[in-house]
């Protein structure tokens, strides 16, 4: 891996591998949307080479002279609405599709893409799920899963002898230095402020954002071609997730856990009110069936192949927190004695 393409350098993830990759002492091209947030670029060593993925031109001169192409540039939505499924559509399906032809046909060697561990499945049971599992059984119906994994199984579909081609699917991945406020760490924000007042039956996968772009590098330097690489870290509950969060941040964790009825009632009403101002609902019920599931993984392919570990979950919670004071200041005496709510 010498000279390295990456797209979507101004996402969460696509931030942190970039820094990975500064750390390593490469300095990436990356694929600079014009309405992305260049700010983000100046805090990294990067080529820019404007464009985007719909733009054949611009997306054949950022593969010109590339060996490695790491692709991050996804669209990312649980809301409703044709328009919003439409650009995942463009974006993550053809996008994709458009990227790794014209990746092949200018000769570079090897592209990873980052996928979902969503794809992959949501377990009813308390197990975690590997690579291998069924997703006849363990389906998620949600659009944007079934959207991530069309993207995948097609990338997948492109590896050749002298083009190869794997994924990198995180779980639900959070961490320090986060520019542009991903959810988990929202999440986390909202619960050291004291703003969260209820959880729910919810078990996920942690991943610290600087363990995923690590796994990133390494499976561009080591993965095999046509294979799919799950990473994660600790498997827990939302409630075990909040109370270990609170314990660092001195704050009260939630205790309430809403019926389902009621969960799917206020989401139905959700919708309601925006279907009466004819705006796409940020969250639909295809979100619910998360609720009572089981977003758990194996990582012990990614272990084996790459030599990828995970650190423990409790620093990734002191460095995360840690941040989120520094960033936010310390919260007031009110807010400390308030009690959480998952939004």
């Amino acid at each position: 891996m010498h000279t390295v393409l990456v797209t979507g350098a101004t996402s969460f993830l696509g931030y942190h591998v970039v820094k990975r990759l500064n750390e390593r002492g490469i300095r990436p091209r990356v694929l600079e949307w014009p309405a992305s947030r260049t700010e983000l670029l100046d805090r990294l060593d990067v080529e820019r080479c404007p464009g985007s993925l719909a733009e054949a031109s611009a997306v054949g001169a950022a593969c010109a002279g590339v060996d490695t192409v790491l692709h991050l540039a996804f669209k990312v939505s649980v809301a409703g609405g044709a328009e919003i499924r439409q650009e995942m559509e463009r974006v993550n399906v053809h996008g994709t599709r458009q990227l790794l032809q014209t990746a092949a046909a200018r000769g570079v060697r090897r592209a990873v893409v980052t996928g979902s561990a969503l794809a992959v499945g949501v377990s009813r049971e308390p197990r975690p799920l590997d690579e291998s599992a069924s997703w006849q059984r363990n389906a998620f119906e949600l659009p944007y899963a079934l959207n991530r994994r069309q993207a995948e199984l097609e990338a997948l579909a492109q590896a050749t002898a002298g083009f190869e081609v794997l994924t990198v699917c995180p779980s639900f991945t959070f961490g320090p230095d986060d520019p542009v406020g991903a959810p988990a760490n929202t999440l986390l924000r909202r619960l050291v402020a004291g703003k969260l007042r209820f959880t729910l039956p919810v078990g996920f996968g942690c991943l610290d954002v600087r363990d995923f772009a690590h796994g990133m590098v390494l499976a561009a330097e080591r993965g095999r071609s046509g294979q799919r690489y799950l990473l994660s870290g600790e498997n827990v509950t939302t409630s075990q997730l909040l109370e270990r969060a609170a314990a660092i941040a001195g704050v009260r964790a939630p205790r309430f856990t809403p019926p389902a009825l009621l969960v799917h009632a206020l989401v139905g009403a959700l919708g309601l009110v925006y279907a009466v101002r004819r705006k796409p609902a940020p969250i639909t019920r295809d979100v619910l069936q998360i609720l009572n599931r089981f977003a758990w993984y194996d990582t012990s392919k990614a272990q084996a192949d790459l030599g990828w570990r995970p650190r423990p979950l409790q620093q990734t919670l002191d460095d995360t927190i840690q941040w989120i004071r520094r960033s936010d200041g310390p919260p007031t005496e009110a807010a400390r004695g308030q009690q959480a709510v998952v939004p």
